[in-house]
Order: structure tokens, then sequence, then C-alpha cells
């Protein structure tokens, strides 16, 4: 078999996958409740989403990347169908990217791509085996400073201020769509393309579309509340296009002076202002330091959308201090 005809496979399992997700979505099946299903039963929560892929952009991000896999597979051991694909080949292609130096995010990015292709080709058990033990392999290199780890860099408060500004002069959608990610830490798609006017509620409820579809209803600010609702009034439908909000908010970030001119900065900013505010709150209420803080950092890792005790996210966001 040709290289070609091995990545239209590679190809073919990926789309298979995003189609099983539809047919469990239309069961009325959520992401949210594919992992509590994996903690029950496996007390894993990825027991029952390896299989699947949720949205065109990630299948679109893992056939790019596997798709170079596949080729070495071919082309050093002559592999002709993806069945014929094993842990040995993704440890050699591992020790590869590793030789090479790549960054530490883009290993552990790898890491979770082998596992998915591993299911989709019913060797679940391996890849994961294999993934774990390279987890603990790429965070000693970080540790050692063999390989570069992530950037996390959060705009200063001044910085923020002044984009925001820049934005409210500029277009109104973005400032908007700005001041909805700071006010609830949200993921720049769930404050631009999955806001319309149906997301508002009473009470000065906003609802939030995260990752996997799940809704969280967040109270915002009054003011901003009735902002959105005219504007939104005004203008039927989406907020604001994703792209194009991150490509002003960049421009903005720019014109403020700042380095960090990503939207996820805002996410960052948003998350260790809440930190701040929780910690002070649980204080105030007799906590201890150490009560407050730990408590502070689960506030703070709920709001994201994830689980209270992903010690991952609160690192990723907050730092070990925080």
């Amino acid at each position: 078999m040709s290289l070609h005809e091995v990545k239209d496979e590679l190809h073919d399992a990926l789309w298979n996958a995003q189609q099983e997700w539809f047919a469990l979505r239309e069961e009325g099946e959520t992401k949210h409740g594919l992992k509590m299903a994996g903690l029950r039963d496996a007390r894993d929560p990825n027991q029952y989403t390896r299989g699947v892929i949720f949205t065109g952009r990630t299948r679109a991000t893992y056939e790019r990347d596997l798709r170079e896999f596949v080729k070495f597979c071919h082309e050093r051991y002559g592999v002709q169908h993806l069945r014929d694909i094993t842990a040995k080949h993704a440890k050699a292609f591992l020790e590869k990217a590793i030789d090479e130096r790549w960054a530490a995010k883009t290993l552990h990015k790898l890491r979770s791509e082998l596992v998915k292709l591993g299911a989709l080709i019913g060797k679940t058990a391996s890849f994961v085996a294999l993934s774990a033990k390279y987890g603990e392999i790429i965070r000693g290199l970080q540790a050692g400073e063999v390989v570069a780890g992530p950037t996390r860099e959060t705009p200063s408060a001044d910085v923020v201020a002044r984009a925001v500004e820049v934005l409210r002069e500029r277009d109104e959608r973005y400032y908007l769509a700005a001041r909805l990610q700071l006010e609830t830490a949200g993921r720049s798609v769930s404050c631009t393309d999955r806001i319309t006017k149906e997301s508002l509620k009473d009470g000065n409820v906003v609802e939030i579309v995260g990752k996997g579809g799940k809704v969280q209803a967040m109270v915002i600010s009054a003011e901003l509340h009735a902002k959105l609702k005219a504007h939104l009034e005004a203008h039927p439908g989406a907020l604001a296009d994703r792209n194009a909000y991150r490509e002003a908010l960049a421009r903005a970030m720019r014109e403020a002076g700042g380095r960090v001119r990503g939207s996820h900065g805002m996410r960052r900013w948003s998350t260790q202002d809440y930190y701040r505010q929780r910690y002070a709150a649980r204080r105030r209420a007799g906590q201890s330091a150490r009560e407050a803080r730990a408590g502070a950092r689960r506030d703070a890792v709920e709001r994201l959308g994830h689980g209270r005790d992903r010690r991952d996210q609160a690192n990723g966001y907050l730092g070990q201090a925080g």
C-alpha cells in the first residue's frame, strides 16, 4: 500500500471518530456525561472519549500532525496499514521528536494524538501506557531545561485596560467580547461565535458554551449584560467572529504596549484576578492562608469549566505558588 493510501486510511479513521460523536450526541450524550461515565465505570475520565473526536477543528489538527507520524512509520518501518502500527513505532517517533528538541507543550500534544490513534486502531492500552511513561520523561526533560517549557505569560492590568479601551473606541463587538472574557474567563470562541441574544438570561446571567458543549451559567455585571442585550437585539446572530476578534485584540494589545497578544492571555488574567478575589473572600470568612489558597485555586479552576481538583489546570493558569 502506498503512503497516500495509508494517509487516506488515517483520514477515514478520524472522520469516523467524529461521526461516532455526532451519533452519540443525537442520542442525548454529552462530553461531560461521557467523562463521568468513564470515572464511574473505569475510574478513567477518558475511557469513553478516546474513540471519538468532538470538533472539526480537532480532527483537522490531529490529521495534520498524525500524517507526519504515519509517514515516519511507512518510510522507516514499511508500515502498510494503520492496523500495523504499534506502540514501538510511537515510541520511536517520540524519541525522534525529543532528539529534535521539540518544545514540551508540543511533545505533550503529540502524546495525546498518539493515544487517540491507538484507540482508533484497537491498541488503547499499550498507547496509554506509552503516553504515561513519556509524560514523566518529558516533564523530567523540561525540569532539566533539556526541552523548552510552555510560555504562559499574562498581560499586566494596565495593558489589559488600555487594550480594552482601544477596542471600545474601534469596534463595539470586540470590546464586548473582551469585556465578557475578562468577566467570565471564557475561551475566545465562547465569548464570540457562541454568544447570541438567547445566551442572555434574567438576573444578569449569561450562558457560556465551553469545551465539549458544556454550558455554564455565569453572573456578569449589570452594565455589561445591558450592553450585550442592546447590541444583540440591534445585531441579531453571533456577537462576533472568533478569528476577527483575536486579530483585533492582538492589534489592540500591541498598541497598548503589551507582549502577550493572544486572547488566552485575557482568560489567564481573568482567572488570576478571580483567584485573588476568592482568596480574599475566604480569608475574610476566617479561613487560614493555606485553606484559602487551596479553596481559591479550586474555585478558579471550576470557573474555567474544569473539575475542581484539576491541579494541572490550576498550575497552568495560576502557577505553583498561586
